[in-house]
């Protein structure tokens, strides 16, 4: 074999990619389309062969991001992952999906496009409304007997329900060094000779400490 061929690379589809997110990414704060990037934290073999080292830069966007409704409060985004770049700048196309997530709490993978869903506070909405409703049946049984509670935690329900509805239920947040774990769904090609980017200057910006 030629060294040409000695030097390329299959990585099979199912084979998984582990990284770690360089960023924190929230439906708070992000939208549709943001980049985010992932650094890879253990080296890919393949036949004894170190094809993807650690230290890569997996790179892709939010497809999509729904921020958390009021009452059915849960956050959703999916991270598409586009490319891979290693230390020595080759950077080649990937086609992979999210199969797990480990370090963001209440946070887990969900459906077959590896969507990402947040906590819900459903539950604890309906223990908000409870409590109002015990807190109105208190009042109308001080000012009406029976039907004063009946009326009283009418008023109190709604009450909370209202202060509820007011409200959203807590974002999806990925910290950073969120644990990203991608499967391949398509061979990915690695070749010695690909082209290799040229680092760009960092732009100065200033950070605000708080």
């Amino acid at each position: 074999a030629s060294l040409l061929q000695a030097e390329n690379f299959s990585v099979a589809a199912g084979t998984t990619i582990h990284c770690r997110l360089s960023q924190t990414l929230s439906t708070k704060l992000n939208f549709q389309n943001d980049p985010f990037t992932a650094t890879v934290t253990e080296p890919l073999i393949v036949g004894g062969r170190q094809i993807i080292p650690v230290g890569s830069t997996l790179e892709g966007h939010i497809a999509w991001l729904i921020r958390p409704g009021r009452i059915r409060g849960a956050g959703e985004m999916r991270l598409d992952a586009e490319k891979v770049t290693f230390p020595d700048g080759r950077s080649f196309t990937v086609n992979a999906v999210l199969v797990n997530a480990y370090g963001a709490e209440g946070v887990k993978v969900v459906g077959e496009e590896g969507s990402l869903k947040g906590p819900t506070s459903r539950f604890k909405d309906i223990q908000e409304i409870g409590l109002g409703m015990g807190g109105g049946g208190f009042l109308g049984t001080v000012f009406g007997g029976f039907h004063g509670a009946v009326i009283g935690g009418a008023i109190g329900g709604a009450g909370a329900l209202a202060d509820t509805l007011r409200r959203r239920g807590k974002d999806l947040t990925l910290p950073t060094g969120t644990q990203l774990n991608y499967q391949l769904t398509r061979e990915l090609l690695v070749s010695a000779d690909a082209p290799r980017q040229t680092a760009a200057a960092a732009p100065v910006t200033t950070e605000t400490i708080r």
